[in-house]
């Protein structure tokens, strides 16, 4: 693919939602994937508290030849998830145009602003620039969306041109 060293997705997932949404982004844009494992499953209360959780390998380097890099997860008790959160501090935006992609099971989207919002802070701290923020709904807890539902809000998406 064209766009390999040029764009990256990088995701976390628990019920499917985001890896569906990160594959259909994907089939799109074209890219490197990256999906955050964690050595030991973060939690509610690690999300809670906006802490880390230990990933396998070290995924933030495989965003180094990227421009632009998608974030995307889903959202645990209102906050970016453990996983994320580990990424976050270790990655080097510096030059990259960043968009950041979470998945909730409400329909009111509540809380995605914020948590957009803590995510940016983020990665303007590590010298990256957002570009834009999405939220979408996924199944509820436990559960994956139809992937024709998914599919549907990533072709929603603008892409830079």
């Amino acid at each position: 693919m064209g766009n390999e060293n040029h764009t990256a997705i990088v995701y976390f997932s628990k019920d499917g939602n985001t890896r569906s949404g990160a594959m259909r982004l994907n089939e799109r844009l074209g890219g490197r994937i990256i999906e955050l494992r964690e050595q030991k499953k973060g939690n509610f209360l690690q999300a809670l508290f906006k802490k880390g959780s230990k990933l396998q390998g070290q995924p933030w380097q495989e965003i180094a030849t990227a421009q632009d890099v998608y974030l995307m997860q889903p959202i645990w008790a209102s906050n970016a998830v453990p996983a994320m959160n580990a990424f976050l501090k270790q990655a080097d935006f510096s030059g990259k145009r960043v968009t950041i992609i979470t998945f909730q099971q409400f329909t009111d989207l509540r809380n995605s602003d914020k948590v957009h919002e803590s995510i940016a802070a983020a990665v303007k701290k590590q010298n990256g620039q957002v570009i834009g923020t999405y939220a979408f709904v996924g199944g509820k807890m436990g559960h994956c969306a139809a992937k024709n539902v998914i599919d549907e809000q990533i072709d929603s998406m603008t892409f830079p041109g």
